[in-house]
């Protein structure tokens, strides 16, 4: 804020060796009468309009009253920051689509979770979008994923591309979140999942700055993502630091160095060989690149303990990459394993309707379970 000093100054006239010098004086002007104007001819003074918001001032108010709503569990209050039509979709379940549907959808969850709490860690602004990351951590005081309460803390990271109207209102979210990390840490899956995350006490602000190196990077990123469909291992790790570490929270652990890379790399090409990635969106922001896509494949042989079952996936994933000099120092990928497990044919896909039974007077007949060596597991969803 720039503020403004008045400065009076006066001058003062002395005659050398002599008597004080009067300026002189002018006779003032007659000032001639005027006649009020009537009461009916008065105009109302004209205020000047008033500023009015940036879409960034925006957002950053849509956000902030988003997340305060989120922790005080008022779900109204959070449908309110969406557009009267905005659609949440989240990686393997259903859309959320009109402020009723995102209002329920939420009270859902504040009803599951009475004590859940979150906090973002990363946000990232670019043009009409905002990226944030995210922690949310609770008690498992409720029935969830057809689990009994275990009282065991529970949560998990996960992040929120939002498209921005020009009223500041949210008209289009994608969300990613693994499902599979919750279904370990309640006992509903015997993976080992991630950890209970510990919630950021403030939030990292990046904003996109339209420069070169972020041009520069979106390319090594995207030239990254095209190696899975040409098998090259090469292409892969080109834009790799040595010592680079990526965190798929699908995953239990961090995957560290370019050997690392390279496994990752073997084991999704062998097991999918068809394997191809499509970025939808990508955008430089900072020192990082935010891609968003889909991979889709068909799974012909064994993938990190899960058997070939010669079915297609079409998984979605968000891709947060930090860069460094030109080369990648630290990857977050961020899906939904359960998405992978259901299109497999391994476990029924969230929200899927029940198929309604067929009327008949002949008995009910048990059928054997079908034998199978596959192990339930939150499979990666990185592109």
């Amino acid at each position: 804020m720039r503020s403004i000093s008045f400065i009076a100054v006066g001058l003062v006239l002395v005659a050398c060796g002599g008597d004080e010098v009067k300026p002189p004086v002018t006779p003032a002007a007659p000032v001639a009468a005027t006649t009020p104007p009537s009461p009916a001819t008065t105009e109302p003074p004209v205020e000047a309009a008033k500023p009015q918001p940036t879409l960034a001032e925006l957002q950053r108010k849509t956000s902030e009253g988003i997340a305060a709503a989120i922790n005080a569990h008022d779900a109204k209050k959070v449908a309110g920051f969406y557009s009267e039509s905005a659609v949440i979709k989240t990686a393997g379940v259903p859309d959320s689509t009109g402020r009723d549907a995102i209002a329920a959808d939420w009270q859902k969850r504040f009803d599951t979770i009475p004590n859940a709490k979150s906090m973002a860690s990363r946000v990232f602004v670019k043009g009409d979008v905002v990226v944030v990351e995210w922690s949310w951590t609770g008690t498992h005081t409720t029935d969830l994923l057809g689990v009994k309460a275990t009282e065991k803390p529970i949560g998990a990271s996960g992040a929120d591309v939002m498209w921005f109207a020009p009223d500041g209102l949210v008209k289009e979210q994608h969300t990613y979140v693994d499902m599979g990390t919750i279904m370990s840490q309640v006992g509903a899956s015997k993976q080992k999942g991630r950890p209970v995350p510990t919630l950021a006490t403030a939030p990292q602000m990046v904003i996109a700055t339209s420069s070169a190196d972020e041009t520069k990077n979106t390319e090594a990123a995207s030239k990254m993502f095209a190696s899975f469909e040409k098998k090259s291992e090469a292409d892969f790790v080109a834009a790799a630091a040595d010592d680079i570490s990526w965190d798929d929270m699908t995953q239990p652990e961090t995957s560290k160095g370019k050997e690392a890379a390279k496994k990752y790399f073997k084991a999704m090409t062998t097991a999918f060989p068809d394997v191809k990635t499509t970025t939808t969106n990508a955008w430089g922001v900072g020192d990082f690149v935010i891609a968003e896509g889909t991979m889709t494949g068909t799974h012909k042989a064994a993938f990190f303990g899960i058997p070939a079952t010669k079915k297609q996936i079409n998984l979605h994933g968000l891709d947060i990459i930090q860069f460094k000099d030109g080369k990648a120092i630290k990857g977050t990928s961020y899906g939904n394993g359960v998405e992978m497990m259901s299109q497999l044919g391994l476990m029924p896909a969230p929200g899927a309707a029940k198929p309604a039974a067929a009327k008949t007077d002949a008995k009910p007949v048990t059928a054997a379970p079908a034998k199978t060596d596959a192990k339930p597991a939150a499979a990666p969803a990185k592109k």
